[in-house]
């Protein structure tokens, strides 16, 4: 006999951390058992249908409570009344733990096109579920958080007026916006102090000062790949083994600088004159690419590493250090080569 109810099988749901599987599931959903037929499963599901908080899915249970496959209500609504549950069911399940953060939950769901996530244990139990409206307000306020700050802006508080600027305190939104600006500031300063070192170079060189823009700008566009490629990468998979990731994006952002070098080599060698400035184009560019891979890669993993939130090394503060570099590396090999 089928047993389908908001409850069947679910354990009562303990005080999981905040923003983890455990915390946002719900365990009012319909349960039944593979050897149910789908004639009863529809017969209890519309008998039962007010007790539930969501019904995208129906999930079948071992008497143990342990998840062995779903079913979708539009495959309820298609399959002949006889058939039993256990015929039709999907059995190669996207599931969460209870302790999987909301990043990774949002990305399983978007990423397999499925409306919820069951959670179950380390036995396989069935805990709950998280549902498609927690999913998609888990994937607006992730996108929302990692927008603010790429813009070096601090983490808004959730509340109802994230977006409503109009509502916030001048006050406020100075807290949020002025730290990662004045930190921009004191990082331009120190740059602009660097290039004063080399100022007898490019006095001499005044041509070397119209490409600062072209180094600093490809060694940024650069960091700023790699390290949306990196979060993105470790929210999907916390696993991930970062000495092979590391191989793999060292060797495409060196193919990328090589092919970059290699085009404004060209370029110089066509329309300067100066073969000594096309050489200290070409390796600085290169330079400047390469050393993404400490800001776009080494810095967020050692933020991960350290139990912080990767995202936190991108945005100013990542530009910052990436421009230092670039312009230090662009006049020091000026500053040999001449």
């Amino acid at each position: 006999m089928a047993n389908l109810n908001s409850d069947h099988n679910l354990l009562d749901k303990p005080a999981y951390p905040p923003e983890t599987a455990g915390r946002l599931m719900i365990n009012k959903i319909p349960t039944a058992q593979p050897d149910n037929t789908i004639k009863k499963i529809e017969e209890i599901l519309l008998k039962e249908v007010k007790k539930f908080e969501t019904i995208n899915y129906i999930y079948l249970t071992h008497k143990n409570g342990k998840l062995a496959g779903v079913i979708s209500i539009k495959d309820i609504l298609r399959q002949p009344k006889s058939t039993l549950a256990s015929e039709v069911m999907i059995k190669d399940l996207i599931i969460a733990h209870p302790y999987t953060d909301q990043e990774r939950l949002a990305s399983l769901a978007l990423k397999n096109s499925i409306k919820a996530v069951p959670v179950v244990n380390q036995e396989g139990i069935l805990l709950g579920v998280v549902p498609s409206d927690t999913i998609l307000r888990i994937a607006y306020e992730e996108a929302d958080e990692d927008i603010f700050r790429l813009g070096g802006i601090e983490k808004f508080k959730r509340s109802k007026n994230l977006n409503d600027t109009m509502k916030l305190s001048f006050i406020t939104l100075l807290k949020h916006r002025l730290p990662w600006l004045l930190i921009g500031l004191l990082g331009g300063l120190l740059a602009a102090q660097i290039i004063g070192f080399f100022e007898k170079t490019l006095e001499e060189n005044l041509i070397l000062a119209t490409f600062i823009p072209l180094i600093v700008y490809m060694g940024g566009a650069t960091l700023a790949q790699t390290q949306a490629f990196l979060i993105r990468d470790l929210a999907i998979n916390p696993n991930l083994k970062f000495s092979k990731y590391f191989i793999k994006q060292l060797t495409v952002i060196l193919l990328i600088g090589l092919i970059a070098s290699l085009i404004i080599f060209l370029f110089g060698f066509i329309f300067f004159n100066n073969l000594i400035i096309v050489e200290i184009l070409t390796v600085a560019l290169f330079a400047a690419i390469a050393s993404s891979i400490l800001t776009g890669l080494i810095i967020p993993y050692i933020f991960y590493s350290c139990k912080m939130d990767p995202a936190n090394a991108s945005g100013p503060i990542a530009t910052i250090i990436q421009d230092i570099l670039g312009v230090t590396l662009y006049f020091l090999i000026a500053f040999w080569l001449i």
